[in-house]
Protein backbone atom coordinates (compact mmCIF):
# COMPACT_ATOMS: atom_id res chain seq x y z
CA UNK A 1 0.00 0.00 0.00
CA UNK A 2 1.35 3.19 -1.05
CA UNK A 3 1.14 6.17 1.87
CA UNK A 4 1.20 9.85 0.72
CA UNK A 5 1.18 12.88 2.95
CA UNK A 6 0.60 15.11 0.10
CA UNK A 7 -1.66 15.05 -2.61
CA UNK A 8 -0.74 12.86 -5.59
CA UNK A 9 -2.22 12.16 -8.90
CA UNK A 10 -3.86 9.40 -9.28
CA UNK A 11 -5.27 7.45 -12.30
CA UNK A 12 -8.94 6.20 -12.22
CA UNK A 13 -9.53 5.61 -8.71
CA UNK A 14 -12.20 4.44 -6.05
CA UNK A 15 -11.90 6.75 -3.24
CA UNK A 16 -13.58 5.94 0.48
CA UNK A 17 -13.99 9.48 2.51
CA UNK A 18 -13.91 9.72 5.72
CA UNK A 19 -12.12 10.62 9.22
CA UNK A 20 -11.11 6.26 9.70
CA UNK A 21 -9.01 7.28 12.71
CA UNK A 22 -10.25 3.69 14.46
CA UNK A 23 -11.26 1.59 11.50
CA UNK A 24 -14.45 0.49 13.44
CA UNK A 25 -16.92 -1.46 12.02
CA UNK A 26 -18.62 1.91 10.42
CA UNK A 27 -15.43 2.82 8.83
CA UNK A 28 -15.17 -0.82 7.45
CA UNK A 29 -18.63 -0.53 5.85
CA UNK A 30 -17.57 2.09 3.68
CA UNK A 31 -14.44 0.90 2.88
CA UNK A 32 -15.65 -2.53 1.92
CA UNK A 33 -17.70 -0.40 -0.68
CA UNK A 34 -14.86 0.28 -2.46
CA UNK A 35 -15.23 -3.18 -3.87
CA UNK A 36 -18.64 -2.85 -5.18
CA UNK A 37 -19.03 -4.07 -9.39
CA UNK A 38 -18.47 -0.10 -10.42
CA UNK A 39 -14.90 -0.62 -9.19
CA UNK A 40 -13.79 -3.60 -10.03
CA UNK A 41 -11.42 -2.01 -12.23
CA UNK A 42 -10.70 0.94 -10.47
CA UNK A 43 -7.42 1.47 -7.74
CA UNK A 44 -8.89 1.63 -4.22
CA UNK A 45 -7.73 4.77 -2.38
CA UNK A 46 -8.66 6.08 1.14
CA UNK A 47 -8.65 9.91 1.46
CA UNK A 48 -8.48 11.16 5.09
CA UNK A 49 -6.21 13.66 7.35
CA UNK A 50 -3.04 13.18 8.93
CA UNK A 51 -4.26 15.61 11.73
CA UNK A 52 -7.09 18.00 12.38
CA UNK A 53 -10.28 18.31 14.30
CA UNK A 54 -11.15 14.64 14.55
CA UNK A 55 -7.45 13.90 16.07
CA UNK A 56 -7.78 17.03 18.85
CA UNK A 57 -7.05 16.58 22.66
CA UNK A 58 -10.04 14.13 23.86
CA UNK A 59 -10.22 12.55 20.94
CA UNK A 60 -7.07 9.78 21.20
CA UNK A 61 -6.33 7.11 18.89
CA UNK A 62 -8.06 3.83 19.58
CA UNK A 63 -5.88 2.19 17.12
CA UNK A 64 -2.10 2.51 16.44
CA UNK A 65 -1.28 3.53 12.84
CA UNK A 66 0.58 0.56 12.02
CA UNK A 67 -2.28 -1.30 12.93
CA UNK A 68 -4.28 0.71 10.44
CA UNK A 69 -2.07 0.52 7.68
CA UNK A 70 -2.77 -3.20 8.34
CA UNK A 71 -5.89 -3.73 8.23
CA UNK A 72 -6.36 -1.18 5.15
CA UNK A 73 -4.03 -3.36 3.25
CA UNK A 74 -5.79 -6.58 4.12
CA UNK A 75 -8.88 -4.67 2.91
CA UNK A 76 -7.72 -4.12 -0.71
CA UNK A 77 -7.09 -0.12 -0.08
CA UNK A 78 -3.99 0.44 -1.99
CA UNK A 79 -3.29 4.16 -1.88
CA UNK A 80 -3.74 5.85 1.49
CA UNK A 81 -3.76 9.49 1.29
CA UNK A 82 -3.43 11.30 4.29
CA UNK A 83 -2.49 15.34 3.58
CA UNK A 84 -2.58 17.81 6.33
CA UNK A 85 -5.41 19.22 7.57
CA UNK A 86 -4.16 22.71 7.60
CA UNK A 87 -3.21 22.40 3.45
CA UNK A 88 -6.98 21.18 2.92
CA UNK A 89 -9.39 23.52 5.03
CA UNK A 90 -9.42 26.45 3.12
CA UNK A 91 -10.61 24.80 0.30
CA UNK A 92 -14.35 25.34 -0.54
CA UNK A 93 -16.44 22.41 -1.05
CA UNK A 94 -17.10 23.01 -4.68
CA UNK A 95 -12.42 23.31 -4.86
CA UNK A 96 -12.21 20.26 -3.08
CA UNK A 97 -14.48 17.97 -5.18
CA UNK A 98 -12.83 19.31 -8.65
CA UNK A 99 -9.60 20.53 -7.70
CA UNK A 100 -8.27 17.53 -5.70
CA UNK A 101 -10.75 14.64 -5.73
CA UNK A 102 -11.53 14.91 -9.27
CA UNK A 103 -8.42 16.55 -11.29
CA UNK A 104 -5.62 15.29 -9.21
CA UNK A 105 -6.76 11.63 -7.80
CA UNK A 106 -9.21 11.20 -10.77
CA UNK A 107 -11.87 9.68 -9.01
CA UNK A 108 -14.59 7.63 -10.64
CA UNK A 109 -16.32 6.50 -8.13
CA UNK A 110 -16.83 8.16 -4.59
CA UNK A 111 -17.66 6.40 -0.51
CA UNK A 112 -18.52 8.17 2.02
CA UNK A 113 -20.90 7.63 5.12
CA UNK A 114 -24.07 9.37 5.35
CA UNK A 115 -22.27 11.99 8.08
CA UNK A 116 -19.71 12.97 6.06
CA UNK A 117 -18.74 16.87 5.50
CA UNK A 118 -16.07 18.16 3.82
CA UNK A 119 -15.03 21.56 2.50
CA UNK A 120 -14.08 24.79 4.39
CA UNK A 121 -16.17 25.23 7.30
CA UNK A 122 -17.08 21.68 6.45
CA UNK A 123 -20.04 22.94 4.55
CA UNK A 124 -20.10 20.29 2.02
CA UNK A 125 -22.45 17.61 2.92
CA UNK A 126 -23.49 14.04 1.18
CA UNK A 127 -26.55 16.09 -0.76
CA UNK A 128 -23.91 18.66 -2.35
CA UNK A 129 -21.32 15.53 -2.48
CA UNK A 130 -24.12 13.27 -4.81
CA UNK A 131 -25.07 16.59 -6.83
CA UNK A 132 -21.36 16.97 -7.43
CA UNK A 133 -20.40 13.33 -8.50
CA UNK A 134 -23.80 13.85 -10.64
CA UNK A 135 -22.27 16.95 -12.59
CA UNK A 136 -19.51 14.98 -13.31
CA UNK A 137 -21.21 11.25 -14.42
CA UNK A 138 -18.97 9.75 -11.76
CA UNK A 139 -20.51 7.09 -8.68
CA UNK A 140 -21.32 8.32 -5.29
CA UNK A 141 -22.14 5.60 -2.92
CA UNK A 142 -23.06 6.65 0.80
CA UNK A 143 -23.14 3.95 3.26
CA UNK A 144 -26.17 3.89 6.17
CA UNK A 145 -24.01 4.32 9.84
CA UNK A 146 -23.48 1.15 11.56
CA UNK A 147 -25.21 0.36 14.40
CA UNK A 148 -24.67 -1.22 17.96
CA UNK A 149 -27.29 -1.17 20.99
CA UNK A 150 -29.53 0.99 19.41
CA UNK A 151 -27.24 3.70 18.40
CA UNK A 152 -24.59 4.56 15.40
CA UNK A 153 -21.04 2.96 16.49
CA UNK A 154 -18.29 5.79 16.42
CA UNK A 155 -14.95 6.49 17.46
CA UNK A 156 -16.15 8.65 20.44
CA UNK A 157 -18.48 5.87 21.89
CA UNK A 158 -15.70 3.39 21.47
CA UNK A 159 -13.36 5.71 23.47
CA UNK A 160 -16.36 6.29 26.14
CA UNK A 161 -16.13 2.43 26.57
CA UNK A 162 -12.70 2.09 26.90
CA UNK A 163 -12.67 4.91 29.48
CA UNK A 164 -14.72 2.98 31.62
CA UNK A 165 -13.19 -0.58 31.00
CA UNK A 166 -15.76 -1.95 28.80
CA UNK A 167 -13.44 -3.53 26.03
CA UNK A 168 -16.15 -6.01 25.02
CA UNK A 169 -18.31 -3.32 24.27
CA UNK A 170 -15.51 -1.84 22.29
CA UNK A 171 -14.40 -5.00 20.91
CA UNK A 172 -18.24 -5.51 19.40
CA UNK A 173 -17.90 -1.72 17.74
CA UNK A 174 -14.13 -2.46 16.44
CA UNK A 175 -14.72 -5.44 14.87
CA UNK A 176 -12.04 -7.30 16.90
CA UNK A 177 -10.65 -6.78 20.15
CA UNK A 178 -9.19 -3.78 21.46
CA UNK A 179 -5.39 -4.31 21.06
CA UNK A 180 -1.13 -2.41 20.84
CA UNK A 181 1.80 -3.73 19.49
CA UNK A 182 4.31 -1.89 21.07
CA UNK A 183 7.77 -2.17 22.49
CA UNK A 184 8.72 -4.15 25.49
CA UNK A 185 10.89 -1.90 27.78
CA UNK A 186 12.65 -2.18 30.84
CA UNK A 187 10.85 -2.30 34.32
CA UNK A 188 11.89 -3.03 37.76
CA UNK A 189 11.71 -6.48 37.13
CA UNK A 190 10.02 -6.74 40.35
CA UNK A 191 7.63 -9.48 38.81
CA UNK A 192 10.37 -11.53 38.92
CA UNK A 193 11.13 -11.42 42.45
CA UNK A 194 7.17 -12.57 42.36
CA UNK A 195 7.45 -15.33 40.08
CA UNK A 196 5.61 -13.46 37.81
CA UNK A 197 7.69 -11.86 35.37
CA UNK A 198 5.84 -8.81 33.34
CA UNK A 199 6.66 -6.93 30.25
CA UNK A 200 6.05 -3.31 30.31
CA UNK A 201 5.50 -0.98 27.17
CA UNK A 202 4.53 2.32 27.35
CA UNK A 203 1.73 4.25 25.60
CA UNK A 204 2.11 6.64 22.58
CA UNK A 205 1.06 10.11 23.51
CA UNK A 206 -1.46 10.59 21.06
CA UNK A 207 -2.69 6.85 22.07
CA UNK A 208 -6.10 6.24 24.54
CA UNK A 209 -4.97 4.91 27.75
CA UNK A 210 -8.27 2.77 28.52
CA UNK A 211 -9.46 2.81 32.22
CA UNK A 212 -6.70 2.23 34.86
CA UNK A 213 -7.28 -1.59 36.07
CA UNK A 214 -6.42 -5.37 35.93
CA UNK A 215 -7.57 -6.91 32.49
CA UNK A 216 -7.72 -10.21 31.22
CA UNK A 217 -5.65 -10.23 28.10
CA UNK A 218 -4.33 -12.03 25.13
CA UNK A 219 -0.55 -11.69 24.40
CA UNK A 220 1.23 -12.80 20.87
CA UNK A 221 4.62 -13.87 21.17
CA UNK A 222 5.96 -15.52 17.96
CA UNK A 223 2.56 -16.11 16.49
CA UNK A 224 1.41 -18.00 19.70
CA UNK A 225 -1.02 -16.78 21.80
CA UNK A 226 -0.90 -17.14 25.52
CA UNK A 227 -3.76 -16.27 28.25
CA UNK A 228 -2.12 -13.16 30.09
CA UNK A 229 -2.95 -10.80 32.79
CA UNK A 230 -2.27 -6.92 32.45
CA UNK A 231 -2.33 -4.10 34.55
CA UNK A 232 -2.92 -0.70 32.83
CA UNK A 233 -2.03 2.42 35.18
CA UNK A 234 0.66 3.79 37.64
CA UNK A 235 1.14 0.57 40.06
CA UNK A 236 0.32 2.12 43.21
CA UNK A 237 1.46 -0.85 45.23
CA UNK A 238 5.08 -0.13 44.55
CA UNK A 239 4.68 3.29 42.20
CA UNK A 240 5.60 4.14 38.63
CA UNK A 241 5.50 8.43 37.21
CA UNK A 242 3.52 7.71 34.27
CA UNK A 243 0.68 5.00 33.35
CA UNK A 244 2.25 2.03 31.08
CA UNK A 245 1.24 -1.36 30.29
CA UNK A 246 2.51 -4.11 32.35
CA UNK A 247 1.60 -7.68 31.48
CA UNK A 248 1.94 -10.98 32.75
CA UNK A 249 2.13 -14.02 30.07
CA UNK A 250 0.83 -17.00 31.57
CA UNK A 251 3.68 -19.97 30.26
CA UNK A 252 5.98 -17.59 28.50
CA UNK A 253 9.28 -17.08 29.57
CA UNK A 254 11.33 -15.55 27.07
CA UNK A 255 13.37 -12.50 27.06
CA UNK A 256 11.28 -10.07 25.33
CA UNK A 257 13.27 -6.76 25.73
CA UNK A 258 13.15 -4.38 22.52
CA UNK A 259 10.82 -6.84 20.86
CA UNK A 260 7.13 -5.29 19.56
CA UNK A 261 4.34 -7.18 21.19
CA UNK A 262 0.92 -7.68 20.81
CA UNK A 263 -1.48 -7.50 23.77
CA UNK A 264 -6.01 -7.91 23.56
CA UNK A 265 -7.38 -6.61 26.24
CA UNK A 266 -10.35 -9.11 26.95
CA UNK A 267 -12.07 -8.37 29.94
CA UNK A 268 -12.17 -5.69 33.07
CA UNK A 269 -11.25 -7.91 36.15
CA UNK A 270 -10.92 -5.27 39.06
CA UNK A 271 -10.17 -1.91 39.64
CA UNK A 272 -6.08 -1.21 40.12
CA UNK A 273 -5.64 -0.56 43.73
CA UNK A 274 -2.55 -0.37 46.21
CA UNK A 275 -2.25 -3.72 48.13
CA UNK A 276 -0.68 -3.32 52.13
CA UNK A 277 2.36 -5.68 51.66
CA UNK A 278 3.96 -7.33 48.49
CA UNK A 279 2.74 -10.75 49.75
CA UNK A 280 -0.88 -9.51 48.97
CA UNK A 281 -0.26 -8.53 45.91
CA UNK A 282 1.71 -11.40 44.99
CA UNK A 283 -1.83 -13.46 45.67
CA UNK A 284 -3.77 -11.00 43.95
CA UNK A 285 -1.95 -11.18 41.33
CA UNK A 286 -2.52 -15.53 41.18
CA UNK A 287 -5.75 -15.14 41.37
CA UNK A 288 -6.00 -12.61 38.62
CA UNK A 289 -4.08 -15.01 36.46
CA UNK A 290 -7.23 -18.01 37.30
CA UNK A 291 -9.69 -15.83 36.41
CA UNK A 292 -7.90 -14.80 33.11
CA UNK A 293 -6.97 -17.94 31.76
CA UNK A 294 -11.25 -18.82 32.20
CA UNK A 295 -11.91 -15.62 30.09
CA UNK A 296 -9.64 -15.80 27.86
CA UNK A 297 -9.85 -19.35 26.67
CA UNK A 298 -11.73 -18.87 23.54
CA UNK A 299 -9.40 -16.29 22.30
CA UNK A 300 -6.61 -18.82 22.22
CA UNK A 301 -6.58 -19.76 18.88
Amino acid sequence: MNIYNQIPELKATAIALGCFDGIHLGHRAVIERLHSPEAELLDKAVFSFADGPAFKKGAESIALFDDKCSILNEMGVSELILPSFDSMKDYSPKAFFSDILINKLDARLLVCGENYRFGQFAAGDVDMLRALCAGQGIGCIVVPSVMYDGEMISSSRIRAALSQGDVASAAKMLGRQFSYCLEVVHGRKLGRQLGTPTINQNFPDDFLIPSYGVYASVTEVDGIRYPSVTNIGVKPTVGSNKPLSETWIIGCNEDLYGQYVRVSLISYMRKECKFSSIEILKQAIHEDSIKSISLTADYLH
